[in-house]
């Protein structure tokens, strides 16, 4: 809707896992650095935590972008099924030929002929578990399983399980205990930094734009943007995508503090309160104007 107005050829904060506009913090290089060297070196099993909307995902999807045709890559992201279909969920991502309703001894069966014809041709075989602090402790030992799949000197699947922070205290279960031994790999995103955030916010204008954004952000909206989103990525989408629709329905190229309080206040509807018009000029005109300084 505003695209035009700003220059842009896509909307810059759409929150969709797009590896076109992963964004590389540290500990995002980092991480996707360690989770390439696992998956390449046929490690086996690799865990990345995160808060919600931290970019696990976004992660990943950039990393299948990466491996392309070297690997087969089977991404879940229901984890809220019985094991038995967990294990139909990764045969059909991978496209195995099933019987109508195959029991778990055949699936396990079929995925296991498929991951050794793919490894006898050179190609990586991968199994991304996206939410996986839904998975129950049976769940989780199916994916042992996979893991048990190897060859003299390969795991020949490569297990990628994202999760939130309570994922941790799930793998702490006895049972899980061998599938823990075999975590080669493991971090936790933390959110962003404010000099992470703002330059966050100039990478997907950028990425976005038809050659340059015709759009600002003052120093005092980026402020408001971080302490609000606590340098939540998916949190940062919410509050600047909201902001370039009330900045265009405004006629401003200029983000400042005001628009972003205004665009926070319209995130989180009051249900309790009235039925005034969001978008009213009078709004703005109860904020105190920041400096107008720029990125």
């Amino acid at each position: 809707m505003y695209e035009n107005y700003y220059n842009l050829a896509i909307g810059p904060f759409n929150n969709t896992p797009n590896s076109r506009f992963f964004f590389e913090t540290e500990q995002h290089r980092e991480a996707l650095a360690k989770l390439e060297y696992t998956v390449r070196n046929r490690r086996g099993f690799a865990l990345i935590t995160g808060e919600i909307g931290s970019g696990k995902t976004t992660l990943t999807r950039t990393l299948i972008r990466r491996l392309g045709s070297d690997a087969r890559v089977a991404l879940v992201n229901n984890t809220r099924v019985s094991s038995q279909q967990l294990l139909k969920l990764i045969a059909t991502e991978f496209q195995i030929e099933m019987p109508p309703d195959p029991d778990k001894a055949t699936l396990l069966s079929l995925i296991k002929k498929f991951v050794e014809s793919q490894h006898a041709i050179g190609r990586t075989v991968v199994v991304v578990i996206d939410e996986g602090q839904c998975l129950s402790i049976d769940e989780f030992e199916e994916l042992r399983l996979l893991t048990n799949l190897e060859s003299e000197t390969d795991k020949l699947v490569q297990l990628l399980i994202l999760g939130q922070p309570e994922l941790r205290a799930t793998l702490k279960h006895p049972r899980l205990k061998p599938l823990i031994q075999r975590i080669v790999m493991y971090m936790h995103l933390q959110p962003m930094t404010f000099d992470d955030t703002t330059r966050y916010i100039a990478y997907r204008l950028v990425r976005a734009s038809k050659g340059r954004p015709n759009v600002d952000f003052s120093r005092e909206a980026l402020q408001a943007i971080f302490e609000y989103s606590q340098g939540v990525p998916r949190v940062v989408n919410l509050v600047c995508d909201n902001a370039l629709l009330v900045g265009y329905s405004c006629s401003t190229h200029l983000i400042d503090s005001a628009i972003i309080r205004r665009s926070i206040s319209q995130m989180l509807p009051n249900f309790d309160g009235s039925l005034d018009d969001m978008f009213t000029e009078s709004m703005l005109g109860e904020q105190e104007p920041d400096d107008g300084r720029r990125i």
